[in-house]
């Protein structure tokens, strides 16, 4: 089991560290690899692939030897800025069948590209195996965080106290520095209304569970139809909604979630908005 790990390790850096020399031709792939970015079929050598530069300045695996398949959250210099990626990798023996890659560019509404240095320790310590989830009672889970949000009822989820969720490098819950819903912990600010501009949350996919560090990270769309400007939250009053909730938009996220006693122990997402109604481009 730990030299299957190594290996697909190994395999993810070898897809990276190409991503950062733009040069496609290092990787092995299937005659059938297909690839997408931010939801776009595109060939290698287009889209992140011809503008990173540099290399990898945070490097977060979450490694799924069952099904074959990698996630990983990096940071990296786009023509001179910094931007986060979110990669889902599939290999097929020692060859890369599958990429699915999400890019979060400056200009996005939640940036903080300081909050990604290094991986926070809760994130790749092992879990002990009594205290492990299965992979369906993983997702399930993680599930309920979804559901949560649609209801507004923090209830459902199953979060430790101490959880903190960070999104594209910022701390959204439990921060003294942000205003409103944010200085909330993750429970009470899924109750709290705020986020009742999310009227759906689609096309859940939870393809990866590494089962000895305990995340399990999901591929979801969030959907923004742009119809609520404020909200009423108790202990803050009415607080006004973000621009970007003020018209359509799709918020595509790669969502990563601590399970460990059955509870989440720590969130973590890379997420970039896109076109309203945008579709991920995979079952």
């Amino acid at each position: 089991m730990v030299a299957r790990r190594e290996e697909l390790r190994g395999l993810v850096n070898t897809y990276v560290n190409a991503l950062c020399a733009d040069d496609p031709s290092r990787l092995p792939l299937t005659p059938d690899f297909r690839y997408t970015e931010n939801c776009q079929e595109l060939p290698l050598g287009k889209g992140l692939w011809a503008t990173c530069s540099g290399n990898l300045s945070y490097r977060l695996y979450m490694l799924d030897v069952e099904a074959s398949q990698a996630g990983f959250f990096g940071k990296v210099s786009e023509n001179g800025e910094p931007c986060f990626i979110a990669l889902r990798l599939k290999v097929s023996g020692r060859e890369f069948s599958e990429a699915e890659a999400l890019v979060a560019r400056w200009g996005n509404p939640l940036w903080g590209p300081d909050g990604f240095t290094e991986p926070r320790p809760e994130l790749v310590r092992s879990v002990p195996p009594a205290e492990r989830a299965t992979r369906q009672e993983a997702t399930t889970i993680a599930d309920s965080y979804f559901d949560a949000i649609e209801l507004d009822n923090g209830d459902i989820v199953p979060v430790h106290p101490d959880c903190i969720r960070i999104e594209n490098g910022v701390q959204t819950t439990s921060n003294p520095a942000r205003a409103g819903v944010g200085r909330m912990p993750v429970k009470e600010g899924l109750s709290s209304g705020y986020y009742s501009y999310i009227r759906e949350i689609r096309d859940r996919r939870y393809p990866i569970y590494d089962d000895e560090t305990g995340v399990v990270m999901s591929i979801v769309v969030f959907e923004h139809p742009g119809l609520v400007k404020s909200v009423v939250v108790e202990g803050f009053g009415e607080l006004k909604l973000a621009p970007f909730t003020q018209k359509p938009s799709s918020a595509v996220i790669f969502e990563a979630f601590k399970v460990q006693s059955g509870q989440i122990r720590q969130i973590e997402a890379v997420l970039e908005f896109l076109p309203y109604g945008i579709k991920t481009g995979w079952a």
